[in-house]
Order: structure tokens, then sequence, then C-alpha cells
């Protein structure tokens, strides 16, 4: 017996030792992937960064930037303050450039109820929260109070627009009812925008649209994929991507098969800094921010350190998403111009 008891001791001992050196090592490599403040890139950083309060400032915009026929903006599912930003972000361009097409990470079917939704004098609620419901079968982390009231309060605003200024949502993803092709989602959205551009005689117009961060890439994570944005700039059309990053946040996580989620369905560990999520050179962005705020960074200024540069673009999945590892040729700024930096951002709120 006290040879058993003896064994059981030894078996414990090892397999703590044996965690505990995953656990170090796996922070020493989060550390060495992330890599240390860059003096550099923060020298630059902090001449071309912007707080972002109650709306989108202007200062970090130039003729570059409103000559974009497509402004994208990239997030990753399930941070409250996505929400925000994607209102601020669309409404800050309709007033600057009149823009009035919002396109969506959403098939038609859903983006014409939203369309009447938006075009009712008075808010019909029933309507919007059965489109936030639908939203979960494809975008089950975006589908939330926040994304209901976000359209709550751009129907409010559409309502003070004169007739020929109001807002118009186009949904060019693939239904899952009716869409069987083969294609990917991506080539889809490209077909279906361009199908509706050209029904509706919208050439020259600007667009601005919210989709997962992937798709606003204008360079594919790998030399196999080719995300919707970098489709649309192949096809002639100049784009400005701006994506955002969480540090200190909570991310939304509805109960799934895949993966064990606590009872309240909020994540903190799903974050640019890690554990599960790597950035590499975030530790710059972070150096210049503040608890409880979010910062907008230009990168694609005069003399910027990310045009030669694959800092925040080099991202190591742990268990989330994929990796994106770019090829020798390819910099930071090819894949995205801007950047916010969510900090302490709170998870999404499930609609009930």
């Amino acid at each position: 017996m006290k040879k058993f008891f003896k064994f059981l001791k030894f078996t414990f001992v090892s397999i703590s030792a044996i965690l505990a050196l995953a656990f170090f090592y796996i922070i020493i490599s989060n550390k060495t992937f992330i890599g240390t403040v860059n003096k550099k890139n923060t020298d630059y950083l902090s001449l071309h960064k912007a707080d972002v309060t109650d709306s989108i400032p202007s200062t970090l915009f130039d003729d570059n930037f409103f000559n974009s026929d497509i402004f994208l903006f990239g997030e990753i599912h399930g941070y409250a303050d996505n929400q925000k930003l994607d209102k601020e972000l669309f409404l800050y361009l309709n007033k600057k450039l009149n823009i009035k097409y919002y396109i969506a990470e959403m098939d038609s079917i859903n983006a014409d109820k939203l369309n009447l939704f938006l075009s009712k004098s008075i808010k019909d609620e029933t309507l919007l929260k059965e489109v936030v419901i639908a939203i979960r079968k494809r975008i089950p982390q975006q589908s939330s109070i926040e994304l209901y009231r976000k359209w709550a309060e751009i129907h409010d605003y559409n309502q003070r627009l004169a007739d020929t200024a109001k807002i118009k949502v186009i949904g060019i993803d693939k239904s899952f009812v009716s869409d069987k092709s083969t294609i990917s989602r991506d080539s889809a959205m490209v077909q279906n925008l361009a199908k509706y551009i050209k029904i509706h005689h919208l050439k020259g117009e600007k667009f601005y649209g919210l989709f997962g961060f992937f798709h606003v890439l204008q360079q594919g994570k790998d030399t196999s994929s080719t995300p919707f944005a970098a489709k649309l700039k192949n096809s002639g059309l100049k784009i400005t991507s701006l994506i955002s990053y969480p540090i200190d946040s909570e991310m939304y996580l509805p109960k799934n098969p895949q993966f064990p989620t606590p009872s309240d369905e909020k994540v903190n560990w799903i974050n640019a800094d890690g554990p599960l999520m790597l950035v590499k050179g975030i530790n710059d962005l972070k150096k210049l921010s503040q608890p409880n705020s979010i910062s907008l960074f230009k990168l694609n200024g005069q003399k910027s350190p990310y045009f030669a540069s694959q800092d925040l673009i080099t991202v190591k999945s742990r268990i989330f998403g994929e990796n994106i590892t770019p090829s020798n040729t390819t910099f930071t700024t090819d894949y995205f111009q801007y950047v916010f930096l969510l900090r302490n951002s709170k998870a999404l709120s499930k609609l009930n």
C-alpha cells in the first residue's frame, strides 16, 4: 500500500511539474511572439493617433482616405465597442461624403427587412428584433442587444434625412435558404455587390460596410485565400480597411457544441495580447493608450514603419480563428491602413 501511495504521489508531482512547465512555456512563447515595445513604431504612432470618445475624429483622415471607393471596418465578433464604432464610422462618412449605402454581412432577405424598418416613421421593434435574431444563423456572436440598439439609433438618424439621402442597406452575403452555389462566401459577396451596383445604376457611388476581420484584409492570410476586400481591390476599386483589436476586453461567446462557454456567455481570454490570440507588435498600441478607451491609429502616414513591417498583421491563434503569416513581399499596410485599439470593451449582450 505504501508503494501505491508513493506511486500516486510521484505521478501527481510529475503531472503538476509538466503542467507548470507547459504553462510557463506558453507565457514565455506568447511574450516572445508579441515582442517588446518598439520605439521606432511608437515614435511614429504617437504622431498618428486619435482618441475616440462620442464620435470619430477627423484628424487622421486626408484626401487619400476620402478618395476611397469603399470603406470597410473589420471586427473580431463579440465586442460591444465595435457596434459603437460601426455606427459612428458610418454616420461620420454619411455626413462627410454623403455615403448612404451600407453593405452588410447578411443576405438580401434580411437586408430588405432592415430597409423596411429604417423606412418606417415609427420604429417597428418586432421587425428589428426579427432581423437581429435571424443574424444568429450566420454570425451568432453579433446578434445582440447592442446590434439592436445600433440600428434603432440609425433609424432615428435616418428619419431626419431628406428622402433622396435615406440610408440603404445592401445585403451581399450568401443565403442559407436560396444560395446553393459552391463558390466561396467572399466571391459570392463580390458578385452580389457588383450585381446590385449594376441593377441600381450605382457606379461611382461610395460604400461603407462592417464585416468580420478576415473579410476586410486586402491580402490573403496565406497564398491560398483571397478575402472580400482583396477581391474588390484587385478589380480596380480603391479600398480603405480599418480593423479593431481588443485588449483587456470581454467577448460574447454564445453557447455552442464545439466549445464549452461560461453560463453568462462571456469570456475575457481572447484578446490581442493573449493568451489564445496573439498579435505581433500589439504592445506598441497598448503603450500609447489608456484603459477604458478606444484609440485610432493611422498606419499609412508619411514615413510610416508599417510600410516595411509585418507588425499588427502577423497573428497567431492557439484555438480560435486562424493564423496570419504574411509572405516576404507583403507588409502591414498592404492588408489594412487603420487600426482601432479597444481597451476594456464589454461583451455584447444576448437579445432574448
